[in-house]
């Protein structure tokens, strides 16, 4: 009967609080978990799950209990879902760039619909690339490396304990240039091809004036475009694995 009480102690129901607030913060801001299609109770459900789960493996906290402190925590724990969310999101922020700049090279820039995802108007190359990450974020057990990064965090980094430092703030500064290095990265191949492609349909138009561009360039573009993209698939998947384990490293070296 102490034993059992000991769980419904002051101190242990503030850690379960705490939990449960990183818990629901990873769910809000991390990849594939975020989802906005996954309604808020469900999350909800799913983190009280979690929190039961690893309740009895937690730590005692080190803080003193008091309501100065308390909020800290609260806060602390908001603050870490958010940081973590934000390196493993730019890697799905790259993809999504280099979607952006397919269809403008498709001349898709026009044709776009709204994201389940991310409840957003994105381009439809962009929001075909986007899905493609988050199956193979699936495939190689993506989110279950999440869970065992949000498993050693409990004792890592203690509840109420994060404090955003300056080795994380340097990372996310340059991850947010590296953004946009790796998504042009792996829209390079479809780039490249439209300005040759622009460049051969220009020396056709000088020596055939009655070269129609619109009628015959425009689809001509975009097929060749869809092949390159079709084999570049699996050039694709390996870049965004070998991102994303980075990154997923990094919130070892970040954290822990």
């Amino acid at each position: 009967m102490t034993d059992f009480a000991f769980f419904f102690s002051e101190e242990r129901v503030v850690s379960f609080i705490l939990l449960f607030i990183r818990l629901g913060a990873i769910f809000i801001f991390l990849p594939f978990f975020s989802s906005a299609s996954v309604y808020p109770s469900v999350k909800g459900a799913i983190a009280f799950l979690f929190a039961v789960s690893l309740y009895p493996t937690l730590p005692p906290i080190g803080f003193e209990l008091n309501g100065a402190s308390v909020l800290l925590a609260v806060i602390s724990e908001l603050a870490f879902g958010f940081a973590a969310g934000f390196v493993l999101n730019l890697i799905f922020g790259a993809v999504q760039y280099a979607g952006e700049q397919i269809s403008f090279a498709m001349s898709f820039s026009m044709a776009s619909a709204v994201d389940p995802q991310n409840e957003a108007s994105s381009t439809v190359i962009a929001q075909f690339l986007y899905l493609l990450a988050i199956l193979l974020f699936l495939a190689f057990d993506g989110h279950h490396l999440i869970l065992l990064f949000l498993a050693k965090s409990l004792f890592a980094a203690p509840l109420g304990g994060f404090v955003f430092g300056y080795d994380y703030l340097y990372y996310a500064i340059k991850g947010f240039g590296w953004l946009f290095i790796l998504g042009t990265t792996i829209a390079f191949p479809i780039l490249a091809l439209s300005l040759l492609a622009d460049i051969a349909f220009g020396m056709i138009m000088k020596t055939v004036p009655s070269f129609n561009l619109l009628v015959v360039g425009m689809p001509a573009r975009i097929l060749l475009a869809l092949i390159v993209l079709t084999l570049t698939c699996g050039s694709f998947a390996l870049a965004f694995r070998n991102e994303f384990m980075r990154a997923y490293d990094a919130l070892g070296a970040l954290f822990f």
